[in-house]
């Protein structure tokens, strides 16, 4: 038998936040395997179609001008190919890096934050010869996909049987990233053990991708078979972190998840949306199984203990 991932039709334009049936959709939908496609979600064609126009037109670039902005120590700018190895996995052993190269901006910070130079909290970094308009067609996705994301968390938030506002105090200044990624394809020749992007979980709170005609993302079923998410027309992927998995007790598991490479290059445009760097993250329901010693996690200290553990501009730098 074939799995496919469900379907939420959010209706953004014309139902509330408080909509039990599609509250009732998205639970029952994220209680499999943390993962549905959403649409009616807000972002038109057109936002998508521009930001793909951003991704291909990055990764256009020569080398020696993505280099120029080698991500820096706040985790912003290019990740080139090789730079990321998946060693946080849970479900296996990577042999080898990432085959993928990516494009990460962030929320702006301003210097006069309390913050400013340490962790996530520094500049973003922009390539020269695309100028102002790369950098507004990312920041008008941001924008737009921060929107859906508010209004996802309190979606959420009622799908748990919670009032719409229980997760805004862990969202006054949320961590949000950008990230256009670009997968080559796969050769003959390839060794086995390679991936776009190996089995893993997202650290933060949703994640939400939209993918290009190319097929490449898999998610792992209860049984350990590896899921097909194929691209669908006017649908994200959503997909449920390890900290909303916390927050929902584990009623929503944070499923690993892998890209493999296919005979075509492939282009996705992955947000997240994670908490504020300070939450302290813990089980708003009670978890399906207590063991008196529920999680309560640090939420930046997690992130960057990911951080430090799976990039390579990271360990090098001490």
């Amino acid at each position: 038998m074939t799995i496919t991932i469900p379907c939420v039709d959010l209706k953004s334009a014309t139902s509330s936040v408080s909509d039990s049936g599609i509250a009732q959709q998205l639970d029952k939908a994220l209680s499999s395997h943390g993962f549905c496609y959403i649409q009616g979600h807000g972002i038109s064609e057109a936002e998508i179609s521009q930001i793909f126009e951003a991704n291909h037109a990055f990764h256009r670039l020569a080398q020696h001008d993505k280099e120029a902005i080698a991500v820096n120590a706040f985790h912003r700018g290019y990740i080139g190919k090789g730079a990321s190895k998946t060693v946080t996995s849970t479900v296996a052993t990577a042999t080898h890096s990432n085959r993928s190269e990516s494009f990460m901006m962030m929320q702006s910070v301003s210097p006069d934050h309390g913050q400013w130079g340490s962790a996530i909290f520094g500049p973003n970094q922009w390539p020269e010869s695309l100028g102002n308009h790369f950098r507004t067609q990312c920041f008008s996705y941001l924008k737009a996909m921060q929107k859906l994301a508010n209004e996802l968390t309190q979606r959420l938030a009622v799908a748990l049987g919670l009032a719409p506002d229980a997760f805004s105090h862990w969202f006054t200044e949320p961590t949000v990233f950008l990230r256009l990624l670009k997968y080559p394809a796969a050769a003959t020749t390839d060794p086995q053990g390679e991936f776009g992007s190996a089995p893993h979980t997202d650290h933060g709170f949703l994640t939400l991708v939209a993918q290009d005609a190319t097929s490449g993302l898999q998610v792992r079923g209860t049984d350990g078979t590896w899921i097909p998410l194929p691209p669908v027309r006017n649908a994200l992927v959503l997909n449920v972190a390890d900290m909303l998995s916390v927050i929902s007790g584990g009623r929503w598991p944070s499923s690993p998840h892998r890209v493999v490479l296919n005979r075509s290059e492939r282009y996705s445009t992955a947000f997240f949306y994670d908490p504020n760097f300070s939450a302290i993250i813990e089980p708003q329901v009670p978890p399906a199984t207590s063991t008196g010693d529920e999680a309560r996690i640090r939420y930046g200290e997690y992130l960057m203990a990911r951080f430090d553990r799976n990039y390579r501009y990271r360990s090098e730098a001490g």
